[in-house]
């Protein structure tokens, strides 16, 4: 059995990591009530964006990036976070993207420095970064992210663009989702009867930069709502399991204070007896 001073010294260790991950909880928590209300605002938009893209991609077909092509390279706009301890939401986005295909047909996008390693790691190009993300998402910087994707998109280095991201789900849990946001395609039921003042061949201009912003920005803000809420999770289940070995710590305590007290009560009688 160990002795009382070395469980003291476990206890007090186990202590101190109980402190440190409640308040990463206590953190975690509240970035994710931020992200939420960000999300709140952003999804509306998002999701009408998305509609009227697609709207317009059911009638005319006069933009690059409405016009499907043979995929020679496709670029992975891959969404992670900059520090681990979220549980597995960063080994998951990750695997997503590695069954997008191979690193001769890939290139990757990388948003937040985990993904950004183990896919350079894994023999995967580079293409784009931003990287450190940060623990609030610079919209400046994914929108200019964004316009550096649409150049190489219209210059022909990639001919499609997929992105790898978490959709929160409310509360602890999340989705990854694997979705192409280059080319845009028609929806299914999108083909009905759309008047459009002006044209569609007039918005197209300045419509599919928008576009294409605010689908990474959605995105961007979608993972890293998902990751405050991992972490949160993560955190809360360390700290559980912190308490529970203090308690265990505590009952082999007592056991071996009782024990030592036993022994010394043992040899005093025994000496008593010696020496009667």
């Amino acid at each position: 059995m160990r002795s009382t001073r070395d469980i003291l010294r476990k206890i007090r260790a186990v202590k101190n990591i109980g402190q440190i991950t409640r308040a990463m909880k206590t953190v975690a928590s509240i970035r994710l009530r931020r992200g939420e209300q960000r999300l709140h605002r952003v999804r509306p938009y998002e999701s009408e964006m998305n509609q009227l893209v697609r709207r317009i991609a059911s009638v005319t077909q006069q933009h690059p990036f409405l016009q499907a092509r043979p995929v020679r390279k496709t670029a992975v706009v891959l969404v992670t976070s900059d520090r681990g301890l979220a549980g597995g939401y960063n080994i998951t986005a990750v695997r997503q993207a590695l069954s997008v295909g191979p690193p001769d047909e890939v290139t990757v996008v990388a948003v937040g420095r985990k993904g950004l390693g183990q896919m350079a790691r894994r023999g995967y190009e580079i293409l784009e970064e931003v990287a450190p993300l940060g623990g609030e998402p610079n919209a400046r910087a994914i929108w200019q992210l964004a316009g550096r994707i649409g150049s190489r998109y219209l210059a022909g280095e990639i001919d499609r663009v997929v992105l790898v991201y978490a959709r929160f789900g409310g509360g602890a849990s999340y989705r990854m989702r694997q979705d192409v946001l280059l080319p845009v395609t028609a929806g299914a039921g999108e083909e009905g009867y759309t008047i459009f003042e002006p044209g569609p061949q007039e918005l197209l201009a300045g419509l599919m930069e928008r576009y294409l912003r605010t689908a990474v920005l959605g995105a961007v803000l979608e993972g890293s709502t998902s990751e405050h809420a991992a972490r949160a999770a993560a955190m809360t289940a360390a700290t559980d399991n912190a308490e529970e070995m203090i308690t265990d710590l505590t009952m082999d305590y007592n056991r071996a204070r009782q024990a030592g007290i036993t022994r010394e009560l043992s040899e005093i009688v025994s000496t008593a007896e010696a020496t009667a």
